[in-house]
């Protein structure tokens, strides 16, 4: 069933933007909410105390659902969640949002969508605009999408409801509404959280793209770090794609991206398909 589940939910987020329907702001507001009564209270516990009552209700339902109408409402459920559990925007809805602002070649009018999706707000010079969105859109497609489902292949559904908590108050575009020590804490936990997903995102990426490059981003042992993460994943997804020095600036380096993440979304599943008839 977790095929079927990680099938139609990456369906779903590929070809249809529902991002405005994932509605995270009571979770971080009740996080601020419990900080302010007890403001003594250490950034951990704090992140404990929000999570459980979250994963306890998750987990609960998914028991509770067991077996109904022949595991068919459980097989909802798990889609709600996962689906629920993506970034809190469209990965691909943006990333072409971006491409496409950009291949009109105004990197001014751009930096309102730089900015919204990807968080991007250096745009002085071309080839560093471009250097980022690469890295952010491969960095983001960990965050959004391939460390959720990780988590809920090990986890089910409290797993990846798990990751996209500890994500949202990490988050670098929502620090506005969590405090620095909270934020700092959960970036912490979701680089621990994220070390297994990105070093197997990493090794994909070799798959779907240049093998031999991608390996050689592996040969120094910084990869083994948690302060490695975002670093390992940009390179390595860069050196996929066959680029070495400077980026193409008309937008093709981006649509090639986007056609690396469809490849190796396309083996995941492949994978998780023998896994399960092995099984």
């Amino acid at each position: 069933m977790t095929f079927i589940v990680i099938l139609i939910s990456l369906l779903i987020e590929r070809f249809f933007d529902w991002s405005h329907l994932r509605y995270w702001n009571v979770y971080l507001a009740y996080q601020n909410k419990l900080l302010k009564k007890f403001p003594t209270l250490s950034p951990y516990f704090a992140l404990a105390f929000a999570m459980i009552p979250l994963l306890i209700i998750v987990g609960l339902m998914n028991l509770l659902i067991l077996d109904w109408l022949y595991g068919f409402v459980e097989l909802l459920f798990d889609i709600v969640i996962l689906l629920f559990c993506f970034g809190q925007r469209n990965l691909w809805a943006d990333a072409f949002a971006c491409i496409n602002v950009l291949m009109r070649g105004d990197i001014q009018f751009a930096e309102e969508t730089l900015k919204t999706s990807f968080n991007i707000t250096d745009i002085k010079h071309a080839q560093s605009v471009h250097q980022q969105l690469i890295s952010n859109i491969f960095i983001e497609a960990n965050r959004r999408v391939f460390s959720v489902i990780v988590w809920f292949i090990i986890f089910g559904p409290m797993g990846a409801v798990l990751y996209r908590c500890m994500a949202l108050t990490a988050d670098a575009s929502l620090r506005d509404k969590v405090t620095p020590e909270l934020s700092q804490s959960a970036f912490f936990l979701e680089s621990i959280l994220d070390w297994l997903p990105i070093r197997i995102f990493t090794i994909l990426f070799a798959l779907g793209g240049h093998f031999v490059q991608v390996f050689a981003c592996l040969r120094y042992k910084t990869w083994l770090y948690f302060s490695s993460n975002s670093v390992l994943l940009s390179q390595s997804g860069i050196a996929s794609l066959g680029y070495h020095d400077s980026l193409p600036e008309d937008g093709s380096a981006e649509t090639h991206a986007i056609s690396l993440l469809d490849r190796v979304f396309i083996i995941v599943l492949v994978i998780i398909a023998m896994m399960a008839w092995l099984i």
